[in-house]
């Protein structure tokens, strides 16, 4: 197996942040405490804020979401004091952290932000920075010869007695990896050799890890599917080098992943015993890092290697564990089809607006028409009354009968363009040419996500996968409409909606809590009734919290309205956090909604949440 030119195998370089944090994390998550009791803040919050910005500056962060909360308040502090140097270079940051969590549209807003409080008076190492981040974004969304674009200009404008700064080595890999997934891979090794003799220069031997990988990739992709091996022995001869200095700094995730590249590459060279060796040494460390994916590629790996050995027995026990850990991933063909499938409805959708605005035109078009006929009646009167009512009274009928089609097909683009987008968003749209992005103080969100999915998946055609979700997602639109909260979007077996936006008297902390009680009642009756036919079934669970959102249109092709900002990611916790059958809410929506009285709580305690450390949770039921 070659290593594909992707973004997990390009590795990418990003903002000063991306050196390691030690003590000085552990400093800014107290002083982040200390300034949260103040009751004062004034001077000692800019102070706070000060030292928070140099921790980070020369800093690497393990918790990007935790991160974020930081930013956040950094941010408020700045922009009081009007500190829009520093506030371009963390807005630069929380680009990085919203791409490492996978909120790739909030990672390009915020560092558009980013570049409009960059000005003239600011470091320019600060623009680099920005430039890289945007960089990352970009990448992972796939348009590289934008990322291409945004690099060389940052590496044009760089000036060679600057100081040593991460971003230039990121927007050199960055334009690496752009020249690469545009299929120059000539190019591409050109480049990621300017990245090596860089990275060599400055001594950075983390830097140099990750050029001698890329080569590694690149020369594996030029391997024509291992059929040359030269090029095979020049992709493990940069992966050794990459692998002895991974060593050397002890980057066990790194080392992993070498492993696991370099028993690849022994596999197609014919090595087998020697593609064991490093796939049972990737396997070791995948244990230790709890990296169920390299523990299924790295069996799958042994099973092939065993295979070819003809050491029957081992092939199969490994092919059982690839499985047994394979199963309880998401199984992506299945889920690419039902994404396949909505994309296909979009199209659908795009295409009746475009059939619309034709018959906008059309109905010009007849008015224009039946003004000249008007005219020709009078103009040749004498011809003949009768005749002449006649042919009126038919292209009346014409006209009204066209009218009547051309208003069928609006009133359809219409709902269809309602059914995208929110009621009023869509004639901000339609009035401007834009909608803008608002901030919400209050929004409740609810997210729910099906136990067992990856399961029912191997027991399910496709058709039949995609006919359940539908089943049930469209149960859950019909409870969205009657409690007016706006759905916000679908992810594979995950449904998403907000209550309190964009119209702020609607969907109330109430309407969302009761809302999830009636999904839950629904799916509770679809169990019983598959369960009753010996059919399959969906469990679900429901997580709901409350406080503040950014919203907006992202995208400019299939756009869509979509909610930002930590609210979001604190409400798929608490569904993540939550039991099947129960819908579990945070303590800022428990507060709103206690007093209730046809309402019961049964309150959780303290409850881990990944990424959020432990809060207060609460299961809510009807009385």
């Amino acid at each position: 197996m070659v290593a594909e030119v992707t973004d997990t195998t390009l590795t990418r370089t990003g903002s000063p942040l991306l050196y390691r944090v030690g003590t000085v994390l552990l400093l800014v998550f107290a002083s982040s405490f200390s300034y949260g009791q103040s009751d004062n803040p004034g001077n000692s919050s800019r102070a706070w804020a000060d030292s928070v910005y140099l921790s980070f500056e020369n800093n690497r962060l393990d918790d990007p979401s935790r991160a974020l909360g930081i930013f956040d308040s950094v941010l408020k502090v700045l922009a009081q004091y009007g500190d829009t140097c520093r506030m371009a270079r963390v807005s630069s940051w929380r680009s990085h952290c919203f791409d490492k969590v996978g909120e790739l549209d909030s990672a390009v807003v915020v560092a558009q932000k980013a570049l409009k409080w960059f000005g003239p008076s600011c470091d320019s190492v600060v623009l680099m920075s920005i430039r890289v981040n945007m960089g990352n974004a970009l990448l992972s969304l796939g348009e590289y010869a934008k990322v291409k674009k945004i690099s060389e200009e940052g590496i044009a404008q760089w000036n060679e007695t600057w100081a040593y700064s991460i971003s230039r080595n990121g927007l050199y890999t960055n334009r690496a990896i752009a020249i690469a997934n545009l299929g120059d891979l000539q190019g591409a090794l050109e480049a990621f050799r300017d990245v090596l003799r860089n990275a060599q220069a400055e001594q950075i031997a983390q830097n140099e890890v990750d050029a001698l990988s890329n080569l590694g990739a690149v020369f594996g992709v030029l391997s024509n599917n291992g059929t040359d091996a030269l090029m095979l022995d020049s992709s493990a001869h940069y992966q050794e080098l990459a692998l002895q200095i991974s060593k050397r700094l002890e980057d066990r995730a790194g080392v992993m992943l070498l492993y696991s590249n370099l028993s690849s590459l022994a596999y197609d060279r014919g090595r087998f015993r020697n593609a064991l060796v490093y796939a049972d040494s990737a396997r070791s460390l995948a244990a230790v890092l709890k990296s169920r994916d390299m523990l299924s590629t790295a069996a799958a790996l042994q099973a092939k290697c065993y295979r070819e050995l003809r050491i029957w027995d081992s092939a199969y026990h490994y092919l059982e564990v690839h499985r047994a850990h394979k199963d309880t991933l998401l199984d992506e063909e299945k889920v690419k089809a039902i994404t396949e499938m909505q994309e296909k409805y979009e199209s659908e959708k795009k295409a009746k607006e475009i059939l619309g605005l034709k018959a906008v035109n059309l109905e010009s078009e007849l008015e224009k028409v039946q003004v000249k006929r008007t005219r020709n009646i009078y103009l040749f009167s004498a011809i003949g009354v009768v005749g002449l009512a006649i042919a009126l009274w038919a292209r009346l009928r014409f006209v009204h009968r066209s009218r009547a089609a051309i208003q069928k097909e609006k009133d359809i683009s219409e709902g269809l363009l309602h059914n995208i987008l929110p009621e009023e968003v869509a004639t901000e749209l339609k009035a401007k040419g834009y909608a803008d992005v608002k901030e919400f103080e209050q929004a409740t969100i609810l997210f729910t996500d099906f136990k067992g999915f990856t399961q029912l998946t191997e027991k399910l055609t496709a058709a039949q996968l995609v006919a359940e979700i539908d089943h049930c997602f469209k149960a859950f639109d019909g409870i969205m409409d009657t409690y007016d909260i706006e759905k916000i979007k679908t992810i594979g077996d995950a449904y998403m909606a907000a209550g309190g936006l964009p119209d702020t008297a609607h969907g109330h902390p109430l309407d969302v809590v009761r809302a999830a009680l009636e999904m839950q009642a629904f799916m509770a009756s679809y169990k019983a009734e598959r369960a009753g036919q010996d059919r399959l079934f969906f469990e679900m669970r429901v997580g709901i919290h409350t406080g503040p959102v950014i919203a907006g249109i992202v995208g400019v092709k299939k756009f869509a309205y979509d909610i930002w900002g930590d609210t979001v990611n604190t409400a798929s916790r608490m569904e993540s956090s939550g039991e099947v059958g129960q819908v579990n809410i945070s303590e800022s929506t428990y507060e709103l909604v206690k007093e209730v009285p046809e309402l019961r709580f049964a309150p959780r305690g303290k409850v881990q949440a990944k990424g959020k450390g432990e809060m207060e949770m609460y299961f809510v039921a009807a009385a």
